[in-house]
Order: C-alpha cells, then sequence, then structure tokens
C-alpha cells in the first residue's frame, strides 16, 4: 500500500513538472486551491483549480482526505524532510497544540474566503464562466527565489521545529478546508481486531493523531487532520485496524468525539514524541499573527512563507523561555532580536500601506514622508516607490529631488516605462 501511495506522489510531481515546462497553460492554467477563492467565489469563473477542489472535497466526503496524503506536494516534501531527519537520528518533538485548528481556520478565512466573498457580493455574477487555460500557471506563484525558500521553511524547518507534517497541521487552510468533509468520510480507519496497544500506530502516524487513544474510545479514527495514508494500518503488529467503509446513516457521530481529550498523547510508550504547548497556545497565536503579519507581502512573500516564518519564530521563543528558565537574560536577548527584526518590518510595511493611501488620496506631504521612511527602512529596492516619489515631488515643484528618484527607479529597473516617461517629463520641465 505505502509503495503504491509513494509511487503516486512521484507520479503528481512527474506531472507537475510536465504542466509546468512541457504543456505550458495553453489548454490548463494555474492547478491550485486558491483559484477556488480568487476565481469562482470571486468572480464566477470555473478553470482547472476550481475543478481540483471540487473533486477534493468529493472524494474526501466518501474516502477522507485521501488528496492530502496521496496527491499533496507539500505534504510530500514533509515526509520527506521527516525521513531525512530521521536518517541523520534526528527526531524533532511534534508539538501538540490547538493552533492546528485555529491558525490553519483564520488563514483561510481572513485572506481567502471573506475577501472574496466581499467582492462577489459588491460585483455579482450571474453567469459562471468556464475558462481552464487561465489563470496562467504563475499567476499566483512567487519567483523561483521565493518558491524555494517557502519549500524551505514549509517543508522543512517547520517539521524540525514543529514535528511531522507541521505545515500541513499548523498553516494549510486547504487542510482546514477539507477538515469538515472529512468529519463525515464513509471511509475512516476502523478498529477491527484486538488492539495490544503497542501504539505503533501513533508512531507511524504522519499528521501526529493519537490513533490507539481514539479507536480504543471512539473505534475508529476521529481526528480530522487524518490523510487516509494508512500507514497506522501498516504498523499494527495485531492487525487491528481496516479502512473501512460505513453507511454515513449507521454512522455513530458525535461532535464532542471530534474535540481534542487531555487524556490523549498520555500513554507511556509516546508521551516523549509529543510536547504540549496548549497552557501557551494563544499567547503563541499572538505573537504568531503579529510576526506574519509585519513580514506578510515583503520581499514578495506569500502568505504561506509569512506564516510559516511567523509561527517557527514565536515557537523558537518559547523554546528558549522553556529551556532557559534560569537564565532568563538569554531568552530576553534573543526574543529582543526577534521583535526588532519584526518591528522594524512592521513599521516598513505600515508606511508602504499608509504612503500609498496618501500618495492615491493625493496627500504629498503625508505620502512623501512615509514613503522617504520606505525607501530609507525597505533593504529591497523596488523601483516603484522611487517613481511615485519623483510623481509626488515634480507636482510639489521639486525638480531636484523629483529627478533624484526618477534616475534612482531607472538604476533599479532599466526596462520600467514609468521612470523613463517621467524623466522625459522632468526633462520638459527643465
Amino acid at each position: 500500500m505505502q509503495i503504491l501511495r509513494i509511487s503516486c506522489l512521484i507520479f503528481l510531481h512527474i506531472l507537475i513538472l510536465l504542466h509546468v515546462y512541457v504543456f505550458g497553460d495553453s489548454v490548463i492554467g494555474s492547478v491550485d486551491f486558491q483559484e477556488f477563492f480568487h476565481s469562482f467565489i470571486k468572480s464566477g469563473i470555473v478553470n482547472a483549480g476550481v475543478i481540483l477542489v471540487l473533486v477534493a472535497f468529493l472524494t474526501t466526503l466518501i474516502f477522507g482526505r485521501f488528496f492530502c496524503g496521496w496527491a499533496c506536494h507539500f505534504g510530500a516534501i514533509q515526509e520527506l524532510s521527516w525521513w531525512i531527519l530521521n536518517k541523520f537520528n534526528i527526531r524533532p518533538k511534534t508539538i501538540n497544540s490547538k493552533l492546528t485548528f485555529i491558525l490553519p481556520a483564520f488563514i483561510l478565512i481572513y485572506f481567502y474566503f471573506t475577501p472574496n466573498i466581499i467582492y462577489a457580493f459588491q460585483n455579482p455574477w450571474y453567469t459562471p464562466k468556464i475558462n481552464l487555460a487561465e489563470p496562467e500557471i504563475w499567476a499566483f506563484l512567487p519567483g523561483f527565489i521565493i518558491a524555494t525558500l517557502t519549500f524551505f521553511v514549509d517543508g522543512f524547518l517547520i517539521v524540525f521545529f514543529l514535528g511531522r507534517k507541521g505545515f500541513c497541521r499548523f498553516v494549510c487552510p486547504w487542510g482546514a478546508f477539507l477538515k469538515i468533509p472529512n468529519a463525515f468520510a464513509m471511509y475512516k480507519v476502523r478498529k477491527t481486531g484486538n488492539c495490544i496497544n503497542t501504539n505503533f500506530c501513533t508512531t507511524a502516524c504522519p499528521v501526529a493523531i493519537d490513533v490507539s487513544y481514539e479507536i480504543n474510545n471512539y473505534n475508529k479514527v476521529t481526528n480530522t487532520n487524518c490523510t487516509s495514508c494508512m500507514l497506522c494500518i501498516n504498523g499494527c503488529p495485531s492487525n487491528a485496524l481496516s479502512y473501512e467503509f460505513k453507511n454515513p446513516l449507521d454512522e455513530n457521530i458525535k461532535l464532542k468525539d471530534y474535540f481534542y481529550k487531555n487524556e490523549s498523547f498520555k500513554h507511556k510508550k509516546i508521551k516523549d514524541l509529543f510536547r504540549s504547548i496548549r497552557d501557551y497556545d494563544y499567547i503563541i497565536l499572538f505573537v504568531t499573527l503579529i510576526f506574519s503579519f509585519c513580514i506578510d507581502g515583503l520581499y514578495g512573500m506569500g502568505h504561506f512563507l509569512s506564516f510559516g516564518i511567523g509561527l517557527i519564530s514565536s515557537i523558537i521563543i518559547f523554546q528558549l523561555y522553556d529551556y532557559n528558565r534560569k537564565n532568563n537574560y538569554l531568552t530576553w536577548l534573543y526574543s529582543t532580536i526577534f521583535f526588532v527584526f519584526f518591528f522594524w518590518h512592521g513599521i516598513i510595511k505600515f508606511s508602504i500601506w499608509q504612503g500609498t493611501k496618501d500618495y492615491e488620496n493625493n496627500d504629498i506631504l503625508g505620502a512623501t514622508s512615509k514613503l522617504e521612511l520606505v525607501i530609507k527602512m525597505y533593504p529591497q529596492k523596488m523601483s516603484k516607490f522611487h517613481v511615485m516619489l519623483g510623481e509626488l515631488y515634480l507636482i510639489d515643484g521639486k525638480i531636484k529631488k523629483a529627478k533624484y528618484h526618477v534616475n534612482e527607479a531607472i538604476k533599479i529597473n532599466p526596462n520600467h516605462n514609468a521612470p523613463q516617461k517621467l524623466k522625459k517629463i522632468l526633462e520638459n520641465k527643465i
């Protein structure tokens, strides 16, 4: 079974490479989960990404989160990362936290569902449009550097600091989207034999479910993070588990069974594999949100990368505090470094947001002061801010300053048309 699953994941990556580098997007464009929100909910456009989400949703109602365990490239990278770490005898403790429910749901609702549903209400669509070739493959994807960094942070570092499939459990909004149909899945991992409490099933689970606890209390795995990978079934020495169908009408569904129980993750054979941060969950959530929003969008970073970095950073601070209770000055030192870094970028992001707003409202004084701060503090040189300042100073009659920023914009991006046009206007003025 696992050979078949790994073969599916390898085949998936071959298809991705063929799509990107051979077939292109002349027939099929971006195949991405976010298309369901950015295209269908927002504008009523049915494309390949929308079809992917509908298929994933419907198959989850039948087979559980089969897509996540058998066809997700991000999940595959995390499993590979865990395997590599184990080869080097590195086995990080897996974090046990309420944030596995809260944070992915927040990202899904805040970034994908809410803004697009608001847009749809303000700009109603009446007839769905089918266009499989749009948008292009890279429309919502970052460049090579940010993409590589995203895979390294969310595929490897997050596993090192948060344990098995840390991204899937703590960040992935698509996993949060599939939790609801997964709760009603017809096929589940069920207890069909005599359990001898080896806890091999829990040890094998790549998404940190206490399988042994759940099957012995509910006769099935109820945790909606289950990805139907069946590693727990393969790991059971007494063949007590099976992946079985049950008629939904006969299914014993109790809402309380889907909530965390304090008795789980406590068995002596597994307790050392997990680390609970539940007493600090809301503090870590608060710090994670602050850190993540401070850098989100800067340097071309997407939500996945910024929240991955924010979460890892807040977990590191917590671990420093936990390990250095007697030497608190070390915790304060490293925590200060983290806070200065994110606070610095928070000022940059706020200045960009407010400066752009003032620019659009023709507030010359407000826009110039904030955008000047941006170009001084932001390590990434961006021509658009110099162009905006050039226009503002031109309107304000400060030709020398306008010329300086136009020349800086041309140095940064010689192929950009806007500074060239502005330069001609300035030459006519002179």
